[in-house]
């Protein structure tokens, strides 16, 4: 494990277990979220962010979660050694999203917050992404790994407890 892409739906606990691993395995993190916002949740430009993600995976060692540019996200995956593919049914992204979104009212901080952006002000929109991602682009994305996986370390996570002992596991 030293180029790890995580993935999958909003709400599904992909920073957290990306933070986890990073830390067993000395991984330098990136979270997609972090670069691809800027201040108020404006979108920071497709090239920049495609830059940034560039130079993270010129290193030898990394693990980032999120989306980024598709085609970034081709790069990751071609890239990888590892892929974990958080694919939790659509009603627990809906579920961790809220559980999330309830525990940043309560003054608990995010495993990833975006510097300048208020959690609470994108709550119709996280719903929004979340349906949109399940309804639009999971089809493309089980494919984009369906390619990739083969040869690789490959955990596709479908459970909370799957996370959670991947989140754990030695």
């Amino acid at each position: 494990m030293g180029r790890v892409v995580v993935i999958g739906n909003g709400g599904g606990g992909k920073s957290t277990l990306a933070r986890r691993l990073a830390d067993r395995h000395n991984l330098p993190w990136c979270s997609v979220d972090q670069v691809q916002w800027e201040e108020g949740w404006e979108p920071a430009s497709e090239a920049d962010v495609s830059e940034h993600l560039r130079t993270v995976m010129a290193g030898d060692r990394w693990i980032i979660d999120g989306w980024g540019p598709w085609s970034s996200l081709e790069d990751r995956m071609f890239l990888s050694d590892t892929i974990i593919f958080v694919d939790l049914p659509l009603w627990m992204h809906f579920w961790l999203a809220a559980e999330r979104q309830i525990a940043v009212a309560q003054g608990q901080a995010r495993t990833d917050p975006v510097e300048g952006c208020d959690d609470l002000a994108i709550t119709r929109r996280l719903f929004e992404t979340i349906w949109y991602v399940d309804q639009k682009l999971k089809p493309r994305l089980t494919g984009l790994v369906d390619q990739y996986a083969p040869g690789r370390e490959f955990h596709h996570v479908t459970t909370l407890e799957q996370l959670d002992r991947l989140a754990t596991a030695g």
